[in-house]
C-alpha cells in the first residue's frame, strides 16, 4: 500500500516538473553542451583529455545540483500556496507519507535530468575519442547519491524557510560545501580546546556534499577506481543522513498549520 502511495505522489512531482518544462530546460542545456563540445572539438582536444573531462564533470555537476535544489525546495510551498495539498491530505495518507513521496519524486526528476545530461555529455566526449574508465561509472553512481542527499536537504529547508530562503541556503551549502569544511578545519586548528569541540560538532552535523564528488578522480586519465568499501560508506552515509533529514522535516511538518 505504501509503495502505491509513494508511486502516485512521485508521479505527481514528475508531471508537475513536465508542466513547468523543467526537463525541457535540461534538454536545452544538453543541446548547448553538445554545441559547445562541437566548437571545442573544432580546435582538437589532443593532449587536453583531462581538461575536457574536468570541464564536463564540472558542468554536469553544477546543472544537476541546480535542478535538485530548485525541485526539492519549491514542491511543498507551491502545493500549500496553490491549495492542491488539501485534496492529498484528505486521502488516507499521513504527512510522513506525503514527505517521503515528494522526496522520492524530486529525486527521480533530478536523477532523470542528471542522466539525460550525462548521456549527452558522454556522447560529446565519445566524439572526441576520450577514454572512459570504471571510475567514471563510480562518479555517476556517487553523484546520484549526492543529488538525492541534496533533495532531502532542500525538502527539509523548505519546511522551515520560505522558498527563496530555502533555495538560497541550499545553493550556499551545496556549492560552498568545500569552502565551509575548509573553514571549519582551519578554525579547529587555531581554536582553543573548548571551541574545538564546537568546530568538530559543526563538521559532523553539516552535510558533506563533497564526499560524493568523484569528479576530480574521474577527470584524470588512467586513475584506478575507488575501493568498494568507499562506495559502501557513501551509500550508508546517504541513507543515514537522508533519514535524519526526513525525520527533522517531519517533526516540523506534522505540527505545521496548513
Amino acid at each position: 500500500m505504501k509503495f502505491r502511495v509513494y508511486k502516485a505522489l512521485a508521479r505527481g512531482v514528475f508531471l508537475e516538473s513536465l508542466r513547468r518544462k523543467d526537463l525541457w530546460v535540461v534538454a536545452i542545456l544538453g543541446f548547448l553542451i553538445l554545441m559547445g563540445a562541437s566548437a571545442l572539438g573544432f580546435f582538437g582536444v589532443q593532449g587536453l583529455q583531462v581538461f575536457v573531462k574536468d570541464l564536463a564533470v564540472t558542468v554536469l555537476g553544477a546543472f544537476s545540483t541546480i535542478v535538485a535544489i530548485l525541485t526539492s525546495t519549491r514542491m511543498l510551498p507551491e502545493e500549500i500556496k496553490q491549495r492542491t495539498l488539501y485534496p492529498l491530505l484528505s486521502r488516507p495518507i499521513t504527512r510522513l507519507d506525503l514527505l517521503i513521496g515528494k522526496l522520492v519524486g524530486s529525486i527521480l526528476v533530478t536523477w532523470m535530468s542528471f542522466l539525460i545530461l550525462a548521456a549527452l555529455t558522454a556522447l560529446a566526449l565519445f566524439g572526441f575519442g576520450v577514454s572512459f574508465e570504471l571510475i567514471m561509472l563510480q562518479y555517476i553512481v556517487a553523484k546520484m547519491m549526492g543529488l538525492a542527499l541534496v533533495c532531502a536537504f532542500g525538502l527539509t529547508l523548505s519546511i522551515y524557510m520560505t522558498p527563496a530562503a530555502a533555495s538560497t541556503t541550499g545553493f550556499i551549502f551545496t556549492f560552498g560545501s568545500a569552502l565551509i569544511i575548509r573553514g571549519l578545519t582551519s578554525g579547529y586548528e587555531h581554536a582553543g580546546p573548548g571551541m574545538q569541540f564546537l568546530f568538530k560538532f559543526l563538521n559532523a552535523v553539516l552535510p558533506q556534499f563533497t564526499l560524493f564528488d568523484l569528479g576530480g578522480r574521474a577527470a584524470n586519465v588512467g586513475w584506478a577506481p575507488v575501493p568498494l568499501w568507499v562506495m559502501g560508506f557513501l551509500l550508508g552515509y546517504w541513507l543515514l543522513y537522508s533519514s535524519g533529514l526526513v525525520a527533522i522535516a517531519w517533526t516540523r511538518f506534522q505540527r505545521k498549520a496548513i
